[in-house]
């Protein structure tokens, strides 16, 4: 059996679960979501150049409770049985398939996370909150002399937004930013 997608798959698609205000509580109290709701990411329905021809990849993310809690969760333990609740969401989207197909797969939990040096296990720096999305974020200089880059800092998380907040903090380095030229570097 190949793997089918929903008739409108999308690069990607957002997948929502009833119980929304449920996730943030869940996530909060270091619990798994018991509702979840989750990104599927499909790059090669754009560009179909990206899988082997007759072959897709795709990309899932399920937000989990970070590592910073009292009785942060057991990842050894969860990794085979959250993986089996994963696939049969992402089944249950309408991604046919999908887990009788997998030819190649990496699996990245907190822990994971944690063990390449990412604080509390989470690649998203800050909370991953509203509060701390995009314009949100914590800004990238701090007073005259200070500038940041990386995903913790405006303009937030995922390789564009970081590779921006790099371009943001040259331009101000070497006073291209308009906004910052009448600093004194030194």
């Amino acid at each position: 059996m190949n793997a089918q997608w929903p008739p409108d798959a999308a690069h990607h698609t957002m997948h929502f679960g009833r119980a929304w205000s449920q996730v943030f509580e869940d996530l909060d109290a270091g619990r798994l979501m018991r509702d979840p709701s989750f990104l599927v990411s499909l790059p090669s329905v754009t560009d179909p150049g990206l899988a082997p021809a007759g072959r897709s990849a795709a990309y899932v993310l399920f937000p989990a409770p970070n590592l910073d809690h009292a009785h942060p969760l057991d990842w050894a333990g969860l990794r085979g049985p959250y993986r089996e609740r994963m696939l049969k969401a992402v089944q249950d989207a309408g991604y046919l398939g999908l887990a009788e197909n997998i030819e190649v797969e990496q699996l990245i939990t907190p822990a994971d996370w944690a063990r390449r040096g990412l604080a509390a296990g989470t690649p998203f720096a800050a909370a991953h909150t509203f509060g701390q999305t995009g314009p949100f974020r914590s800004p990238n200089t701090l007073g005259d002399n200070v500038v940041f880059a990386g995903s913790s800092t405006t303009p937030g998380v995922g390789v564009p937004m970081v590779l921006i907040s790099g371009r943001l903090a040259a331009e101000r380095l070497t006073g291209r930013d308009p906004a910052y030229r009448s600093l004194a570097w030194r």
